[in-house]
């Protein structure tokens, strides 16, 4: 049987799940409803920096980025700030799909990350 690690497991779903040194994230959002998606942006991908720390991995590590977007006329900010963050030369695979979020949110992103 494969080694699955699964953390905070609910009936529904894991915060993330780690396999053959593969830690797969759940979408997360901006927990402050921040106003703009520049804003909310960031917010994310910090949380995300701190999740990588407490699970053993960085954004140079990224295989796979799923980017839902309330709005694709939103997405070239939103790029803006995602851009900045990632490391040249090191960009994961990506999509970026319109969706509608609960109010208040612009986008939820997943992540798949190699393990350090």
């Amino acid at each position: 049987m494969a080694d699955i690690k699964y953390i905070d497991p609910s009936p529904t779903f894991s915060r993330a799940v780690v396999h053959n040194g593969v830690i797969y994230f759940s979408g997360h959002v901006d927990g402050k409803k921040h106003a703009t998606i520049k804003e909310q942006t960031k917010a994310l991908l910090d949380r995300y920096d701190e999740l990588f720390k407490l699970h053993g991995t960085d954004k140079d590590h990224l295989l796979m980025v799923t980017i839902y977007i309330s709005d694709m006329s939103l997405k070239a900010e939103m790029n803006e700030v995602y851009n900045a963050w990632t490391t040249p030369g090191r960009a994961p695979a990506r999509v970026c799909i319109e969706s509608k979020i609960d109010d208040g949110y612009l986008l939820e992103m997943s992540v798949v990350a190699a393990l350090c």
